[in-house]
């Protein structure tokens, strides 16, 4: 009777039993390991899904909630595969500094595999020789716009100029401004990039085409979701492929920008300096390419990546363009919402900007007489880290940090948005103080090296210098002409998604007289 019970039992719950034996042979062959073979701790995981649940809503606070226990550095599993989290200053500067080429690749994820177009781009490809020359040849491109000062000022002035307009023509008392931002981090980015020649003609459906980006960022979710769940591409197959195609429609409207553009290059009457001409340029200079490594050379034998055929120069052209949108969008965002929520900080600003400039258009250099402008910058880039996690690493050969043992291919996460917030080395953290950028007497730039917006090392992001110049051109000429105050309760929350945004919020816009 007994034995027959347990059998009609087993039967009737026989998938609860496979799942439980299943769960115990997991934990017992994962928890069986020899010490010195371990992981970093971390929390259990679930078998299938691992502990996404853990990173909720809020990736970058959960995870930082979770190094108070679990230490800074430590292990979790993403689905079918485990990641390490880096979570403080030292251990951040020990993997991507010291040992900057044992982290310096990407992750054979599928969104990242696919987005590298064949190491064609510069922010996902694997690293080697093509990835160091994409990313070359981008600093040495942006440097050159850059450089033009008075006409990368001027273009940057003309644009802000247009959205001070919006702005006072809002019709409204208190607006939300994020629409405009996003209407005018394009325009900028398209004029830069592609001149201002074709700017009436094409900014438009560059503008339709990155509102559309909203889909990009709810549907990034879903790829990454799809990374470290491969069996999950089958639920969201329609999602997948409208990740795929908002990618492919960038490339495809960039391609068409640069046939343009090279079609026109070979008239000499051509004048503007744009990162799309600038790019084609650099890569003709291959001694400003090289490697000036012995290893890399050798690992470049048929020096195949000088190849920068138009295929490779597009690709690149819309991972600058694209990203740069996003990111310069998201931190103007931040820049109004962190500037309307702290008025004496604003308020100092104009002091300082009126001193030096008066009325007169702000240009590149200008930098060194507006110390608390540019901290106040780098203050907004720390509070805000609206790349959280930036991209994942994957390390290159076995190697450890901290102490732990990584093998080859190990996926490692950088927790930007909890170094940014590191007591240790950040006093208050969670204050908006442009003034820990600045000495004693408020007079110079304190460069700190536990600034890690942009990250560090060989994937530090390229647009860095590119990124300070505008928002200081931006925000300097918003400044100058307009007082921006709070229309609702304080803004400064976010939301996740491909970055952390700031939660909408209303503003009114006064002109300064």
């Amino acid at each position: 009777m007994v034995w027959d019970y347990l059998v009609d039992t087993f039967a009737e719950h026989s998938f609860l039993f496979i799942f439980l034996a299943i769960a115990l042979v997991w934990l017992s062959m994962r928890y069986a390991m020899p010490s010195a073979e371990r992981k970093p701790p971390g929390p259990w995981s679930l078998p299938i899904i691992g502990n996404i649940f853990l990173f909720g809503s809020a990736p970058h606070k959960n995870v930082t909630r979770l190094m108070q226990h679990y230490g800074k550095v430590f292990s979790m599993r993403l689905g079918s595969r485990e990641v390490i989290i880096l979570n403080d200053i030292n251990t951040v500067k020990e993997a991507l500094l010291q040992k900057g080429s044992d982290f310096s690749s990407r992750p054979p994820l599928h969104s990242f595999i696919f987005s590298s177009r064949g190491e064609r781009t510069v922010a996902w490809p694997v690293f080697g020789p093509k990835y160091i020359k994409n990313k070359r040849a981008t600093e040495l491109a942006m440097r050159t716009i850059i450089d033009n000062d008075s006409q990368f000022s001027s273009t940057v002035i003309k644009e802000t100029n247009s959205l001070i307009q919006s702005f006072l023509n809002s019709g409204e008392k208190h607006f939300d401004p994020a629409y405009m931002l996003k209407h005018m981090a394009c325009s900028l980015q398209f004029c830069l990039f592609f001149g201002e020649k074709l700017r009436d003609s094409y900014v438009k459906k560059a503008q339709f085409m990155m509102d559309g980006s909203t889909d990009f960022i709810e549907n990034s979710a879903v790829g990454n979701s799809v990374d470290f769940m491969p069996w999950m591409q089958v639920v969201f197959r329609k999602q997948v492929k409208e990740l795929e195609d908002s990618v492919g429609e960038l490339s495809d409207f960039v391609k068409k920008m640069y046939l343009i553009r090279k079609k026109e290059s070979k008239k000499s009457d051509i004048q503007e300096t744009t990162f799309n001409g600038a790019l084609a340029q650099v890569v003709q200079n291959k001694e400003a390419l090289s490697f000036g490594n012995q290893h890399l050379e050798d690992a470049d034998p048929d020096n195949s990546s000088n190849n920068f055929d138009d295929e490779r120069l597009v690709n690149i052209i819309a991972d600058c363009f694209g990203g740069g949108y996003e990111k310069l969008s998201t931190a103007l965002r931040w820049a109004v919402a962190y500037l309307v929520s702290h008025r004496d900080v604003q308020s100092e600003l104009q002091k300082e900007i009126t001193r030096v400039k008066g009325s007169a258009p702000l240009t590149l250099q200008d930098k060194d007489s507006l110390p608390l402008l540019e901290a106040t910058i780098l203050e907004i880039l720390r509070m805000s880290s609206f790349l959280p996690f930036a991209l994942p690493h994957c390390t290159t050969r076995d190697t450890s940090v901290a102490g732990y043992p990584l093998p080859k291919g190990s996926i490692v996460f950088v927790n930007l948005w909890g170094c940014s917030r590191d007591p240790d080395y950040f006093e208050k953290p969670h204050e908006f103080n442009p003034y820990r950028f600045m000495d004693e007497n408020r007079q110079n730039i304190v460069r700190s090296p536990c600034f890690l917006a942009f990250s560090a090392g060989d994937r530090k992001c390229p647009g860095e210098v590119y990124a300070k110049s505008v928002l200081f051109l931006v925000l300097g000429t918003l400044l100058q002409k307009l007082t921006l105050r709070n229309g609702t309760e304080d803004p400064i929350e976010d939301t996740f998604g491909l970055t952390v945004r700031p939660k909408p919020y209303k503003i009114h816009a006064q002109a300064v007289y």
